[in-house]
């Protein structure tokens, strides 16, 4: 986890700040009542937000020339081989695996590794769907592969939690995960982008489910989530009541939804936990 906004990340140069991924965890942890860690580990979601201003960059630079757009994640896959260390140098690279031409717009698969500078592992393996809506100029190329669905077929009991977002708890996440998109802070601007209101983050409903998932069934160790799927359907909204499903599925596999407003807002969730490290006890 970096510091931004408060300092420029340099993509070829992210480092995990364990501080920082704290203080992250913590204000993720608020919207389910929850408090501070009590272990340490930095979660895969550590992975996206070192990740993530790479990503912007490279869809801006997709989209540049191609007048004005609006972006619309539409799914977002983990796989993370390592925690990352803090304090490690990582180098960070971004490919576009697939472009297509659709009538709404432009949809693409960006796929952006975190890399340990000293060891040459590959630590981190993020795959994002997204729909750049109003562009539909781009260059086509390569195949789009649909987001890999959670078998259940001997689900465990299913536990759901309801989550406390409001527009401080949207605020505070964005801050601490350096997402600053208007439509996330600023009523005025989510209109112009047609909500109601600002509307929540969607990594902020996958890193709930993380959380959760840790605690009830990885004794508390986030790294011990070692992938995750997921399709985001429809905005969540402050004060909307929204609802985390959890329900453990086939192997090592817990499933999840986040239901809001009456609907399904992240569908198709799935979080596969790794062994433990021992870490922390």
């Amino acid at each position: 986890m970096t510091t931004l906004p408060d300092s420029a990340l340099d993509p070829s140069a992210p480092l995990l700040d364990a501080d920082a991924a704290r203080r992250y965890r913590t204000v993720t942890r608020r919207a389910l009542d929850r408090p501070a860690p009590v272990r340490p580990g930095a979660g895969p979601l550590a992975a996206f937000v070192l990740t993530h201003p790479l990503a912007e960059r490279t869809v801006a630079g997709l989209a540049a020339g191609h007048g004005p757009y609006s972006l619309v994640h539409l799914a977002q896959e983990i796989e993370l081989h390592h925690p990352p260390r803090p304090g490690a140098p990582l180098d960070a690279s971004a490919a576009l695996d697939a472009v297509r031409v659709e009538a709404k717009g432009t949809r693409l698969v960006l796929t952006t590794t975190l890399t340990d500078r000293t060891t040459g592992a590959e630590q981190a393996r993020l795959t994002a769907h997204i729909l750049l809506a109003g562009i539909r100029a781009a260059e086509p190329r390569g195949t789009l592969v649909p987001t890999a669905s959670v078998r259940q077929e001997t689900p465990g009991d299913t536990v759901s939690r309801d989550l406390g977002i409001d527009r401080e708890w949207i605020a505070d996440y964005g801050r601490a995960a350096g997402d600053l998109n208007p439509v996330h802070l600023d009523p005025e601007a989510a209109r112009s982008a047609g909500f109601t209101d600002v509307i929540a983050h969607g990594m902020s409903l996958v890193a709930l489910a993380v959380e959760e998932a840790a605690e009830r069934y990885a004794d508390g160790d986030v790294d011990r989530v070692r992938a995750i799927g997921a399709r985001f359907a429809r905005p969540v909204l402050p004060g909307e009541g929204t609802t985390l499903i959890l329900t453990p599925a086939a192997g090592d596999t817990v499933a999840f939804t986040v239901r809001s407003g009456g609907g399904a807002a992240v569908k198709g969730g799935r979080l596969r936990l790794g062994p433990g490290t021992g870490a922390g006890r």
